[in-house]
């Protein structure tokens, strides 16, 4: 077949640089990737068991968790009372009521040697269980995925990949683009023995069918990141006295009609009573994003406890000032996995925080420990638009805002994003020549403009990504102090 020679000046001039950002965004994706890969596999394997974590911790401790309904259950301070008596040296931080009749409860203790997680019998009052929980096996994953076991700095890199991965997306998307639409090659895998075309066909489409639900989990779990979700909160706080919207905390810039509304204790199980079933468990974090950005009240006055009155050990305040709105918001039948946090000084307070399934069911109880007064009630109708986004976006994250179906469709996608990972360095194996890692580039080759402003974006909403660029900027400079030695 004759080589076709273009003759136009104009024409050649195009051609050029077309090639040239072709190349261009084939070195860049290929250098986006393998930067990325190796994180990427860390965060989607481990995303795929995240999405199970409470099935397996009732399956790997269900000696541990599982009670026999006899009598009647022993109220929070009679169990909390049973174990300072067990652990006197200990302090309470917090409790997970049972998810169900035949489940024990959960208290968080922390002792000269660490934290102690007890599973508590409540109808014998019987220890079930004393367990570390930072070795289980569970939370090594959610510390892998977070923070890849390397604490801040981790999660630095994980937040430094997660931003990356979406100019890897941009990149790829234009890769695929076709000049020609058909359905082999572009939609649908080639049937080709060559095992360029098929690797690449491969990963084209599978990556295709997975980017934009790999770009909602990385969107959706910025909030929750080391250094960008801290400046996104307080660029919410900055600016929410202007635009109320934006906000992270509860939206306390509501009339006073509405705030009145959210305090009321009963307005919102009534609204969620019908929508919200009994089998609601609790989430894999600490608490929700809303209440974790917002500063709790303080109580009116310092409480002491009589423990702390005759012996030496810490101050620890009463649940029963706390229970007693268990009972008189109906939590318990609301929704079982409710947390109750205890001060962890005379001037907090407890903290009541209920995270189901569904955002819209989310609710927060300041309560003074002393008095025993309701010094907040943050519920759905006070968030801010922008965190009942951030809210949903976590929810639907980890495969709880719509059901089952949630759950088994994230895994279905990570299990994509997985696939094309694998299918893409199968074929950069494939491809690379002899002592080069990375496709070809000439000093003249440049993105096209779309993906400069895209990559300009990102960098301004993302500023860790000038990490990367500087990255980029050392390499090639290395590259050509080797080439000119």
């Amino acid at each position: 077949m004759a080589k076709l020679t273009i003759h136009n000046p104009q024409q050649q001039k195009r051609a050029l640089r077309a090639a040239g950002a072709q190349r261009a965004v084939f070195f860049w994706h290929g250098w986006s990737a393998l930067m990325i890969a190796p994180v990427l596999l860390v965060l989607v394997v481990t995303g795929c068991a995240y999405l199970f974590d409470r099935e397996f911790d009732q399956w790997w401790q269900k000696d541990a968790y599982q009670v026999k309904p006899q009598g009647t259950v022993a109220t929070l301070a009679q169990q909390q009372d049973y174990l300072r008596q067990q652990y006197p040296a200990w302090t309470i931080n917090r409790v997970m009521l049972a998810q169900a009749p035949t489940q024990a409860v959960r208290w968080q203790l922390t002792a000269p040697d660490g934290v102690h997680l007890i599973y508590l019998d409540p109808y014998r009052l019987v220890v079930q269980a004393d367990i570390d929980p930072t070795t289980q096996p569970m939370a090594i994953v959610r510390r892998l995925h977070g923070e890849l076991m390397a604490g801040t700095t981790g999660g630095y890199i994980v937040e430094w990949m997660s931003c990356w991965t979406l100019f890897l997306l941009l990149t790829g998307g234009w890769l695929w683009w076709p000049k020609h639409w058909r359905l082999a090659g572009v939609l649908v895998p080639r049937k080709r023995s060559d095992g360029r075309v098929h690797w690449r066909d491969w990963h084209a489409v599978l990556a295709l069918i997975s980017s934009l639900a790999l770009a909602f989990l990385v969107l959706s779990g910025m909030p929750w990141s080391t250094f960008w979700g801290k400046q996104f909160a307080q660029l919410g706080r900055d600016f929410s006295t202007e635009w109320h919207w934006v906000t992270p905390s509860p939206n306390f810039h509501l009339p006073d009609t509405v705030k009145s509304r959210a305090v009321d204790p009963h307005h919102e199980h009534q609204e969620h009573a019908a929508t919200d079933s009994a089998a609601v468990h609790i989430t894999g974090g600490t608490e929700s994003w809303v209440t974790q950005q917002h500063s709790a009240p303080q109580a009116a006055h310092p409480h002491h406890s009589k423990l702390h009155e005759l012996t030496s050990q810490p101050q620890q305040a009463d649940v029963s000032k706390a229970e007693a709105y268990l009972t008189r918001l109906a939590l318990e039948t609301y929704g079982p996995g409710v947390r109750i946090f205890y001060p962890a000084t005379d001037k907090d307070v407890f903290k009541i925080n209920y995270v189901p399934d569904k955002a819209e069911g989310q609710q927060t109880l300041y309560i003074d420990p002393a008095s025993g007064e309701l010094l907040d009630d943050i519920g759905w109708l006070r968030y801010s638009a922008l965190a009942k986004v951030v809210e949903w976006g976590t929810m639907t994250h980890l495969g709880r805002q719509y059901g089952v179906w949630n759950q088994w469709l994230n895994l279905l996608f990570c299990l994509l994003v997985l696939a094309a990972l694998i299918a893409a360095l199968t074929l950069w194996w494939r491809r690379r020549k002899p002592g080069r890692w990375l496709p070809p580039l000439q000093s003249t080759d440049s993105l096209p403009l779309a993906l400069k402003l895209s990559l300009l974006a990102l960098v301004v909403l993302f500023p860790l990504l000038l990490l990367s660029l500087l990255a980029f900027v050392v390499c090639k400079f290395w590259q050509r102090r080797g080439a000119v030695e």
